[in-house]
């Protein structure tokens, strides 16, 4: 999302600021932003959209975990059994909404990607090469849902976790 339609990253970081979050910083070119608050509520999450709206032309949701729900997540060991074994990627997809009658395993049509387990939450799905790509659980989790959700590779948030872990 960084660099489309006039959101770079200063833009990006100015954003998070002016809605009074503490030290943002942006992780890779993807979006992913941390901040020093603790806690935040839901009307910071709807102020982030409104404003990255006012720059892009359209509505992407924004989705908030602290860095102790991230290391909860890597904690549990999510991709130690994959459900198979030419794995190509590690997902995990967030969402604000429920996840409750989400019936796990679900694949793509294609069998790139299959979603395989819930914890708080958050979807856990790998990925496939099938004629050289490989598959996103993004669109097939949204139609199951009903709501957005949006995909990072999970080396992603490891990353994430380790570089904002104390004396970092």
């Amino acid at each position: 999302m960084v660099g489309r339609a006039g959101l770079t990253r200063d833009v990006l970081l100015g954003i998070f600021a002016d809605a009074g979050l503490d030290r943002p910083v942006s992780h890779l070119g993807t979006g992913n932003v941390s901040f020093g608050q603790a806690e935040v509520d839901d009307d910071v999450s709807e102020h982030l959209e409104r404003a990255i709206a006012m720059v892009i032309g359209r509505t992407e949701p924004v989705f908030i975990r602290s860095i102790d729900q991230l290391g909860r997540l890597i904690e549990g060991e999510p991709f130690r059994n994959p459900p198979f074994d030419d794995v190509h990627e590690r997902c995990v997809s967030f969402t604000r909404g429920p996840t409750a009658g989400l019936e796990l395993p679900l694949a793509t049509p294609r069998g790139d990607a299959i979603a395989f387990g819930v914890r708080e939450g958050d979807i856990f799905s790998v990925t496939r090469l099938v004629g050289g790509r490989p598959g996103t659980m993004g669109k097939v989790l949204e139609r199951a849902l009903g709501h957005p959700v949006t995909t990072r590779n999970w080396n992603t948030i490891e990353r994430i976790v380790r570089d904002q872990a104390p004396g970092t």
